[in-house]
């Protein structure tokens, strides 16, 4: 039961932080933006692991940790650069739908036993976050299409979700957040290489700092929580419910930049209620 419970919450922040991701990145390259979001993240799990030290951890650990923040560094990239060019509502639908069922079809695939039930709602969850993506690609209320770069980018960016999930699955539990600190660490140095290669900013300007901190905050939390939802339960149930964050962006999107709920979101929206409904009942 506690599985869909921080899956849920994964997927609130997970939300949060890509929408403040998202509006940095309309002011600082998404490098950028990432880059200085994952420093924080890493002064973040360092003080929780100075605090709470855990010494139990192998190197296969920090390994598929290191993996798990490659990838999902530059998935992160990919997202904020989707988003900055396209619209909110539709990115993260595109991004979520990969993100969980391509690590619940490999849970599945690896022999993982969930129930009947449960599997009705993972398919129902996966659905309904393509119906809520579905929306017509017109000028939306603040001036932005979908272009066809902002389709790549989130389909890119929901692989390399997938992937980093995946490889969070192989980490001990006795390893704490060491995979964590190791992700961030590696995705950090990963950013700012490229950040340098491409001549981008290192530092996040003065107007993109605020954002840039609350995507950070949150990402750095629903990574912990995302973490806790894998190790106590099947990866197919933490995957596909951590990646229902559409919704809160869509909500968020819709307060503050005027972006409008379609009929087939609102679909969406009551057939992701369900599919969590379905899958967190024993």
């Amino acid at each position: 039961m506690l599985t869909p419970v921080l899956a849920l919450l994964t997927s609130v922040l997970f939300g949060g932080s890509d929408f403040l991701g998202g509006l940095a990145s309309r002011r600082e390259s998404p490098i950028t933006v990432t880059a200085n979001a994952h420093v924080l993240e890493i002064a973040m799990f360092a003080i929780v692991l100075l605090v709470a030290p855990t010494a139990h951890y192998a190197t296969v650990d920090l390994t598929w940790g290191a993996v798990a923040g490659a990838v999902g560094g530059v998935g992160v990239v990919s997202l904020y650069a989707a988003l900055a060019i396209g619209r909110m509502g539709i990115v993260a639908p595109i991004t979520a739908s990969l993100a969980g069922s391509l690590p619940a079809l490999f849970d599945l695939l690896r022999g993982t036993e969930v129930g009947p039930r449960a599997v009705f709602g993972l398919v129902l969850a996966v659905i309904a976050v393509i119906v809520v993506s579905l929306a017509p690609g017109h000028e939306t209320d603040e001036g932005r299409g979908m272009p066809p770069k902002a389709v790549a980018f989130s389909a890119f960016a929901g692989t390399c979700f997938a992937l980093g999930f995946i490889a969070l699955s192989y980490t001990a539990t006795a390893s704490g957040f060491w995979p964590l600190l190791s992700a961030r660490v590696t995705s950090t140095v990963l950013l700012f290489g490229l950040a340098a290669v491409l001549r981008r900013p290192l530092v996040a300007s003065a107007p993109a700092r605020g954002a840039v901190f609350g995507a950070g905050t949150f990402e750095a939390l629903a990574n912990v929580t995302m973490l806790g939802a894998i190790r106590l339960g099947p990866l197919a149930v933490a995957a596909v419910l951590g990646s229902m964050f559409p919704v809160v962006v869509l909500l968020l999107a819709r307060v503050f930049l005027g972006e409008r709920l379609r009929w087939v979101q609102r679909i969406g929206v009551v057939l992701a209620l369900v599919a969590v409904v379905l899958t967190a009942l024993p």
